[in-house]
């Protein structure tokens, strides 16, 4: 009669354990580059650290509904090797064709990989609206900088007609003082400079993941999503073209504390336009649950 020593299936598990945890190390040096790049960008913005940080409530979120099913696993599945391996694929495209949007493509990757092995496969299928979450932000993140003039033109320009139908003779001008070009609103004998920050990108992009949020994890039928997606970017650059025209009417009536007036307006405009989207993405009937 042969007998198990009863050590080995904790050595087995302890090899397995330690050749995960080898690929995971080496999966995060081949992406540490993105990473570091990616949160480098967030936060160097302050419109798109208001969209990381939903993100982030969003995974806080997610992970307290389905507490039930998140637990720690630690099973190197066939799944997690397919993602870690389609990550490593990508990196490699991303050496091949020189183009870095294949590495940050493989960060995506090589994150359910990473979900996939640490909480098992069917807490990886309730987890899967936050990684599309998660690549939608890194869509805005290099979209930023490409989106940012044309987008001061929209509000500038919406806020100058709205100026207009109250009584107000606005004009809008372009100025390239200091070598850098500014898109003036002039009211009256006031100026105001539609800045960076004015362009409402961050209340767009937030807008937009909140209601992609609401819409996964209520399991919404591709329709709704076709539909209030592009609404929710309307109502958020609605709320900023409002708060610019909030600020420019407030503006005499606050002249010593213009920032606080500014910065209450940005504030009240950003939480309002995400409630109505919050509000907005609620209405619909909720998918039938599934019979026990």
């Amino acid at each position: 009669m042969i007998e198990t020593h009863p050590s080995s299936p904790r050595a087995a598990r302890f090899q397995d354990v330690a050749l995960a945890s080898a690929l995971l190390a080496l999966t995060g040096l081949v992406f540490w580059p993105a990473a570091r790049w990616l949160a480098s960008q967030t936060f160097a913005s302050e419109q798109l650290k208001q969209s990381f940080f939903i993100v982030v409530l969003a995974g806080i979120w997610i992970a307290w509904e389905k507490r039930g099913v998140l637990r720690v696993s630690l099973q190197l599945s066939n799944t997690t090797l397919v993602w870690l391996g389609a990550s490593y694929v990508l990196a490699f495209a991303a050496l091949g064709f020189k183009n870095p949007l294949f590495l940050l493509a493989g960060l995506v990757a090589a994150s359910g990989g990473l979900v996939n092995y640490v909480f098992g496969q069917l807490a990886f299928k309730r987890t899967l609206p936050l990684l599309t979450v998660f690549s939608l932000l890194i869509v805005c993140v290099l979209l930023f900088p490409v989106l940012d003039w044309p987008l001061r033109q929209m509000a500038g320009l919406e806020a100058g007609r709205l100026l207009k139908s109250i009584g107000l003779a606005p004009q809008l001008s372009v100025s390239n003082a200091d070598a850098a070009v500014n898109l003036l609103l002039v009211v009256g004998k006031e100026t105001f400079v539609v800045a960076t920050e004015c362009h409402g990108f961050g209340l767009i992009t937030s807008s937009l993941l909140l209601g992609l949020i609401r819409l996964l994890y209520q399991r919404a039928a591709w329709t709704w999503f076709t539909l209030l997606l592009p609404l929710c970017v309307l109502i958020a650059f609605v709320f900023n073209f409002l708060r610019i025209t909030a600020i420019i009417l407030l503006a005499p009536k606050f002249p010593g504390n213009y920032h606080a007036m500014h910065e209450t307006a940005g504030i009240v405009a950003l939480y309002a336009g995400l409630g109505v989207v919050w509000l907005v993405t609620g209405l619909r009937s909720k998918p039938p649950t599934s019979p026990r």
